[in-house]
C-alpha cells in the first residue's frame, strides 16, 4: 500500500499539490479560529451546593444541613469524594466526581438526591447549585470605587458602589454568553432594617409577632383584576410598594384604647447593611492608602474562549462607564487573558525561532535551496494537519498543544530528511550513469527504498507518546493534549513524506546528467572526522567502547535519586496571589485594619501596579473563606516601560521582597503564591498547598491539637516552615440556654424563646420590597446597642403568653463560651487540615520526610486517622503508571521490532539507544534542573523514541546494503553504512534538538515553564544517543551481529518476496 501510495502521488501530481494548498489553507483558518487558553481544560466533574441558612452556627449549619444533604449524596454513581464546609449561617458541598462524568448527568442525579434531603432539612432553607464554571474560570476581577475623596462632594460610599455593582453592572455582565457566575464582595448590601426598641415594645404591650406581621404587611402589592364593564377592559392594581422608611414607620401595628400604634411608635426604621461575611479594596500606586470598594469576580464557563470573553467583556465596561456616577471608575485588577498572551507569546516565538533555527541546520547541511525548501515543506503542511484534527475534536491552543507542536518541530521535518535525503542521493547517482533510468522511476524507488524505516521509526515516536494517554486525573488532562499534538504531528509528517515529499522532489531536483555530484564541504568534513575518530574507536576497540559507556550509564542513572521530585514545576505568573491570615476569631473590623497595614507595605513595591484585595467571602459566593483571611491579587509592572525609574527586579527578588515586608506586621501569616498554582493544588487535594495533611475524628478539639502538632513538626523540616493549620478554630460565643423550670414558671417553651431571641438578634426578612428593578429586603433586627454583649442580651425584655414582661436572664441561662467558625468534612467525617506550601523544590520527598516524622512522633487516639495528600502523591502515581504503560509499550515495540527485522538480536539492538538517551538526559536535567517533575518523564519518554528511530535507520542501511548492493558483513560495509547514514541522523538530531533551544534558554518566562525540562531533557539525551549511536551501533553491530546479519539478511524488508510481506503488513496495518 505504501508503494502505491508513492506512485499513486506521483501520477496525479497537480491533484496533490492542489490537495496540500488547500489543506494548508484550511489550517491556516482552524489555527485562527481555535479557542486560546492557558492550559488545557482541568476542571474536574464538581457539583457545589450552597444553602444559606440565616441564624445558624456552624454545629447546627452541620447537624441541620450538612449531614443531611451529605447522607442524601453518598452512594451517587461516579462520586469519587464529597467536601463540606460547615460556616456561620452556611453550607457548602462539593461533590467531586470522576474525570469522565458529564457535568450535566452529574447535576442530575444531585439534584435527584437533593428532593429527598429538602424534607429534614430546617423551615425556609433551599439548597441550589452553583453554576458550572472552569477551575480556571476566575478569568477576571474588576474593581469598582470611587476616585472623590471621603468627604467630598460627589465621594460614593461603598455601599452605594456595591448597589451599583450589583444593578447595573452585574447585569450586564451576566448577560454576556460564556460568563458562568459574577460575584460581588465588599461594600455591603443595603436593605431596610426596621429595629424596634425592647422598652417602648414593652410600654406599648407590642408583641413580637404584632410587630412582625405589621411589618410584612407594611408593603406589597397586588392586582384586583380587571373592569369589563365599559368598552374597554382595565386593569385593577392596588399599590402599597415603597421603599420610604418613614412611610413604612406610619403602618398601624395595633390600636389600644382608640389610638393606633405604629411601627414608628415601637421601632426605627432606616436604611443598614446586610451583615458582612467580607470587604474589598483597590488600590495602586503611587497610592499610599488602600481604597474601599467592590470587587466583581468574573466566572468563565467551560468551553469558551478566554481571550475572546475577556475582550467582551472590556468592550461591556467600557460602553458602561459614561453613564456611572461622575468619580467612579472601574479598576480591572487582573486578567487571566494578560497571562494567556504572554504565554502563548513567548511560546510562538520559541517555535518560530526554532522554525529558523532548523531552516540554518537543514541549509547548512544540504547547501541547496531546493531540497531545503522540500523538506521545510513537511512543517508546515505537518501543522496544517494537526490543527485541522484538533478544531475537529475541539481541542484548544494552549501551553500543552502548543507544547506538543514544539516538542514535534523538528521531528516533523525527520521524515522528509529521509526521504529527500534518499532520493536526491540516489537522483545524484542515477544522473552520474552513462545511461540514467527515468526519473519518476528512480524517485519512487528511492522513496520505497525508505518507507517501511520511515514507517517503523514514525510508530516508534507515536507508539512512545501512548503512556501520557493513559495517565489518569489532573496529569492525565495536562500531559496528554503535548502527547496528542505530537503523535498527530509524526502521523501527518509521515503521511506528507510519502505524497507530497516525492512529488516536490520530482518538480525541484534534477541533477544534471552525467555528472558526479558530490557532499556539500560541511557532510564531507563531517564524515571525515566521523571515520577518524568515532568509527575507528567503534571497530578497532569495541569492547572498551562498550564497557566505558556501560559506566557513564550508571554514572548518569545513580543521579537520579538525588535528584529533587516536583509533580510540575513552578509557574512563573505575572499576577501573585498573597493568602494573609491571623488568629481565628479576629473581627471583619480588625482583619481590615491588619489588612490595611500589609496593603501600604505592597503599594511600597515599586514593581506593584495595582492590588486588589478580598477579606472574608462573597455572599453567596463558593469561595467559602472566614474574615480572619485576606486575599491579595497584586499585578505587577514587569513588562511596563519604568520611564525615568529604575528597571524592574527579576520576579524573585520582588516575591523575596515582599515576602520580607509581610513578615512586618504582627499577628498575622502570609503565603505567596500564584492563582494558577492556588487552583492546581486545591485540585488536587480540596486543598490550596501542594502538601496537605488531613486529621479525620470526631472531636474538632483533638483534631485542632493533632494539627497543631503536626504543623509544629513540619516547621522543623527544611523547606516546610510555611506549615499553616486549618482555619477551622474556636471562636467566641455568647449561647443563650433556657432554664426548662424557669421558663415553665412563666409559660415560656424553649423553641419560642429560641425563635423569638433568633429574629430579635440574628434578624430576620420579613418582605422583598421593589425599587424600581431592584429588590429591597426588609429585616426585623434589634439595634447593636441591644445585641452586642451579654449583659443586654440578658436584659432584654420578652412578652409571655400570659402577658406579662420578663427579661431574657429570668427565662436562660446567657454565657460566654467558645465554638467553631467553621467545620470541614470529607466523606462524611469531620476533618482538620495542615497546609504546606514548600520554600524549597523537591516536594515529595519533603512529604515523605514530613510523613516519617508525624508518624514516629504523634499518636492518634482510637477513632482517627490521618491522611497525606497533594501533588506530590500525584507525582508518584503518575510515575508509577508511567513506569507500568512504558513497560507495556516497550515490549510492544520489542515485538515490531522482530516483526520489522525479523531479527530479537536486531530489535535488541535498536532498543540500546534508549539508554543511551537516559545519558544525556539524566545529566543535563541534573546540570540545569536538578529536579525530576512530570514534565521531566514526558521529556525522557520523547527523546527514547528519538533515539530508537535513529537505531532502526542505521542498522535497516546495514542490511539494505548488503542485501541489495552486494556488500558482505564487513568492516568497510559498517564504515559505509554508518557514513550514508549519517547525514539524516545527524539532521534529524540536531533539528529536533536545535527547534527546542528556544525553550531552554528561556525557561523562566511565563508559558514556558512545563516545556522547559521537557526540552532539557530532550536536547540532553538527544546529543548523548545521537554521538553514542555513532559508538554504539557500529560496534555492538560489527562485533557481534554477524551471525543475525548474515542468517536474516534475505529477510529484510528491501527486497524481494520479504519486502512484498512486510509491505502488505504494513500496508494492514494503516
Amino acid at each position: 500500500m505504501l508503494n502505491r501510495l508513492i506512485q499513486a502521488s506521483l501520477a496525479n501530481r497537480p491533484l496533490v499539490l492542489g490537495l496540500s494548498l488547500l489543506l494548508l489553507a484550511l489550517g491556516v483558518d482552524a489555527a485562527l479560529r481555535l479557542p486560546v487558553e492557558v492550559l488545557p481544560d482541568l476542571t474536574k466533574p464538581t457539583v457545589t451546593i450552597l444553602t444559606e441558612s440565616p441564624g445558624l452556627a456552624p454545629e447546627e449549619v452541620e447537624a441541620q444541613v450538612t449531614q443531611p444533604i451529605e447522607q442524601a449524596l453518598m452512594g451517587v454513581t461516579g462520586l469519587t469524594r464529597l467536601r463540606s464546609n460547615s460556616d456561620v449561617a452556611l453550607s457548602l458541598l462539593y461533590a467531586e466526581f470522576d474525570w469522565d462524568t458529564d457535568i450535566h448527568r452529574a447535576r442530575v442525579l444531585v439534584q435527584e438526591r437533593l428532593q429527598a434531603a429538602r424534607e429534614r432539612l430546617p423551615e425556609g432553607t433551599q439548597p441550589y447549585l452553583t453554576p458550572v464554571a472552569s477551575l480556571m474560570g476566575e478569568i477576571l476581577l474588576v474593581g469598582v470605587r470611587s476616585t472623590v475623596p471621603a468627604g467630598n462632594a460627589g465621594h460614593l460610599e461603598p455601599a452605594g458602589l456595591r448597589t451599583l455593582a450589583d444593578w447595573t453592572l452585574r447585569p450586564r455582565l451576566q448577560a454576556i454568553s460564556g460568563v458562568a457566575e459574577v460575584l460581588a464582595m465588599g461594600g455591603g448590601v443595603r436593605r431596610l432594617e426596621v429595629r424596634p426598641d425592647p422598652y417602648r415594645l414593652q410600654a406599648y404591650d407590642v408583641s413580637l409577632d404584632e410587630l412582625e406581621t405589621a411589618v410584612a404587611a407594611a408593603a406589597g402589592t397586588t392586582t384586583g383584576g380587571h373592569l369589563t364593564s365599559g368598552p374597554a377592559e382595565v386593569m385593577v392594581r392596588n399599590l402599597a410598594m415603597t421603599t420610604d422608611p418613614a412611610a413604612i414607620g406610619r403602618t398601624v401595628v395595633k390600636v389600644t384604647e382608640g389610638r393606633p400604634v405604629t411601627v414608628a411608635d415601637v421601632a426605627d426604621v432606616g436604611w443598614g447593611l446586610e451583615p458582612m461575611r467580607g470587604d474589598a479594596t483597590i488600590s495602586r500606586p503611587p497610592e499610599k492608602e488602600p481604597t474601599y470598594g467592590v470587587i466583581l469576580s468574573v466566572t468563565k464557563a467551560p468551553g469558551f474562549d478566554t481571550r475572546d470573553l475577556t475582550a467582551r467583556i472590556n468592550a461591556a465596561l467600557a460602553d458602561l462607564q459614561p453613564g456611572l456616577p461622575a468619580g467612579v471608575e472601574t479598576l480591572v485588577l487582573f486578567q487571566q487573558k494578560d497571562f494567556i498572551d504572554v504565554a502563548i507569546g513567548n511560546l510562538r516565538e520559541a517555535i518560530r525561532d526554532g522554525a529558523i533555527m532548523v531552516v540554518v541546520v537543514l541549509f547548512l547541511f544540504l547547501l541547496k535551496v531546493r531540497t531545503t525548501f522540500i523538506t521545510l515543506t513537511a512543517m508546515p503542511m505537518s501543522f496544517a494537519l494537526t490543527l485541522l484534527i484538533f478544531r475537529q475534536l475541539d481541542v484548544s491552543v494552549n501551553a500543552m498543544t502548543l507544547g506538543g507542536l514544539a516538542v514535534a518541530i523538528g521531528m516533523v521535518v525527520d521524515d522528509a530528511i529521509v526521504d529527500v535525503e534518499n532520493v536526491f542521493r540516489r537522483l545524484r547517482e542515477n544522473a552520474a550513469l552513462p545511461s540514467p533510468r527515468p526519473r519518476f522511476e528512480v524517485i519512487a524507488a528511492a522513496s520505497g527504498e525508505v518507507r517501511n524505516s520511515i514507517f517503523y521509526a514514525t510508530l516508534l515516536i507515536v507508539l512512545a507518546f501512548v503512556p501520557l494517554l493513559g495517565l489518569s486525573g489532573l496529569e492525565g488532562r495536562l500531559f496528554a493534549p503535548i502527547a496528542v499534538a505530537t503523535m498527530l504531528s509524526m502521523a501527518a509528517s509521515f503521511v506528507v513524506s510519502l505524497t507530497l515529499i516525492p512529488v516536490l522532489c520530482s518538480f525541484l531536483l534534477r541533477p544534471k546528467d552525467g555528472q558526479v555530484h558530490g557532499d556539500s564541504p560541511v557532510v564531507r568534513l563531517l564524515k571525515r572526522g566521523l571515520r577518524a575518530t568515532f568509527l575507528r574507536l567503534a571497530l578497532d576497540r569495541p569492547v572498551p567502547v562498550l564497557a566505558v559507556v556501560t559506566v557513564g550509564l550508571v554514572a548518569a542513572l545513580a543521579l537520579y535519586p538525588g535528584m529533587g521530585k516536583d509533580f510540575l514545576p513552578p509557574f512563573r505568573e505575572q499576577t501573585a496571589l498573597i493568602a494573609v491570615t491571623a488568629a481565628p476569631g479576629t473581627s471583619l473590623t480588625e482583619m481590615n485594619r491588619l489588612a490595611d497595614a500589609i496593603e501600604r507595605q505592597l503599594l511600597a513595591v515599586p514593581e506593584v501596579s495595582r492590588i486588589g484585595r478580598r477579606l472574608g467571602r462573597a455572599e453567596r459566593g463558593d469561595h467559602v473563606v472566614p474574615v480572619s483571611t485576606a486575599e491579595f491579587d497584586v499585578d505587577f509592572r514587569f513588562n511596563e516601560d519604568p520611564g525615568d525609574g529604575p528597571p524592574p527586579r527579576p520576579r524573585s527578588e520582588v516575591m523575596a521582597d515582599i515576602a520580607q515586608r509581610l513578615r512586618t506586621v504582627p499577628g498575622t501569616f502570609g503565603v505567596v503564591s500564584g492563582p494558577l498554582a492556588d487552583r492546581i493544588g486545591h485540585l488536587m487535594s480540596g486543598v490550596a498547598a501542594p502538601i496537605a495533611v488531613k486529621v479525620y475524628g470526631p472531636d474538632l478539639e483533638t483534631l485542632r491539637r493533632l494539627g497543631t502538632e503536626v504543623r509544629d513538626i513540619a516547621r522543623t523540616v527544611p523547606g516546610l516552615e510555611n506549615a499553616a493549620l486549618d482555619a477551622q478554630s474556636y471562636i467566641p460565643q455568647i449561647r443563650v440556654e433556657p432554664d426548662r423550670e424557669r421558663a415553665a414558671a412563666h409559660g415560656v417553651a424553649p423553641g419560642a424563646l429560641n425563635a423569638q431571641l433568633g429574629a430579635l438578634v440574628g434578624g430576620k426578612t420579613l418582605a422583598h420590597l421593589r425599587d424600581g428593578a431592584r429588590v429591597v429586603d426588609l429585616v426585623l433586627r434589634l439595634p447593636p446597642a441591644w445585641r452586642e454583649s451579654p449583659e443586654a442580651i440578658a436584659a432584654l425584655p420578652v412578652r409571655t403568653p400570659t402577658g406579662a414582661w420578663v427579661p431574657v436572664s429570668a427565662l436562660a441561662d446567657v454565657r460566654e463560651a467558645r465554638g467553631p467558625n467553621v467545620i470541614h468534612r470529607e466523606n462524611n467525617q469531620r476533618r482538620f487540615t495542615v497546609a504546606i506550601k514548600p520554600t524549597a523544590r523537591d516536594a515529595a520527598t519533603l512529604a515523605e520526610r514530613l510523613r516519617d516524622e508525624v508518624t514516629a512522633r504523634v499518636s492518634l487516639p482510637t477513632g482517627y486517622f490521618m491522611v497525606f495528600e497533594g501533588e506530590f502523591q500525584a507525582r508518584a502515581d503518575a510515575a508509577r503508571r508511567i513506569l507500568l504503560l512504558g513497560t507495556g509499550v516497550l515490549l510492544l515495540v520489542g515485538v515490531l521490532l522482530y516483526g520489522y527485522f525479523r531479527s530479537g538480536f536486531m530489535a535488541v539492538q535498536v532498543l540500546l539507544n534508549i539508554p543511551l538517551a537516559l545519558v544525556g538526559g539524566l545529566v543535563f536535567t541534573w546540570l540545569k534542573l536538578d529536579n525530576i517533575s512530570i514534565a521531566t518523564l514526558v521529556g525522557f519518554i520523547a527523546v527514547g523514541g528519538i533515539a530508537a528511530r535513529n537505531g532502526i535507520m542505521m542498522l535497516s542501511h546495514y542490511l539494505h546494503l548488503m542485501r541489495h548492493e552486494g556488500e558482505g558483513f564487513t568492516r568497510a560495509m559498517v564504515e559505509r553504512g554508518t557514513l550514508e547514514r549519517m547525514v539524516p541522523v545527524l539532521m534529524t538530531a540536531l533539528v529536533a534538538a536545535i527547534a527546542l533551544i528556544p525553550l531552554i534558554l528561556a525557561g523562566d518566562e511565563p508559558g514556558k515553564e512545563i516545556l522547559h525540562p521537557v526540552a532539557v531533557v530532550i536536547v540532553g539525551g538527544l546529543i548523548s544517543s545521537t554521538l553514542l549511536d555513532f559508538l554504539v551501533t557500529p560496534a555492538v553491530f560489527h562485533a557481534f551481529g554477524r551471525r543475525a546479519a548474515e542468517r536474516d539478511g534475505g529477510h529484510h524488508v528491501h527486497g524481494g518476496a520479504a519486502e512484498r510481506a512486510l509491505a502488505r503488513g504494513a500496508s494492514a496495518g494503516q
